[in-house]
């Protein structure tokens, strides 16, 4: 009887141990703690700042410089701003913990924002606006963009 008793502690305390979420299994902590510690796009919060060259496809001439802003908000939203213009993000994909992209349309055009920190407090920006209706599209492009606000 002893016996019996023993085997049947013994298989409960196997399968409590291999249970999913026992805190006592390694590999389910884990993983829990590589998803923690991702990079979002909310870790670059601030305002960041610099010159974009703004261009017209098909060409209307050469680039033109123009100020730029990227403000990155702790909610993961993105609001890439020109003096003229303003264009406001809410779903950002991530590539990997550097490289990011959105897209979206907007008054019958399509814009794809793409976006790459370095880690330093800089970012190279990209956002394309696609004309449905003209056919053309605008290109702003800044090689590097330098944090200015947290």
């Amino acid at each position: 009887m002893k016996t019996k008793i023993f085997i049947l502690l013994a298989f409960l305390v196997l399968i409590i141990s291999c249970a999913k979420d026992n805190p006592l299994n390694s590999s389910n902590n884990n993983n829990n703690n590589n998803n923690n510690n991702q990079i979002t796009i909310a870790n670059y919060e601030g305002t960041y700042t610099g010159i974009a060259k703004y261009t017209v496809i098909p060409s209307s001439g050469a680039a033109v410089e123009e100020d730029v802003s990227l403000i990155v908000n702790k909610d993961s939203t993105v609001t890439f701003k020109t003096i003229s213009k303003e264009f406001i993000f809410n779903s950002i994909l991530r590539e990997d913990d550097k490289n990011y992209n959105s897209t979206k349309t907007e008054n019958n055009s399509s814009l794809i924002l793409s976006l790459i920190f370095d880690g330093n407090g800089n970012v190279n920006a990209s956002l394309i606006i696609q004309d449905t209706d003209s056919g053309t599209s605008e290109k702003y492009s800044a090689d590097k963009l330098t944090k200015t606000v947290s």
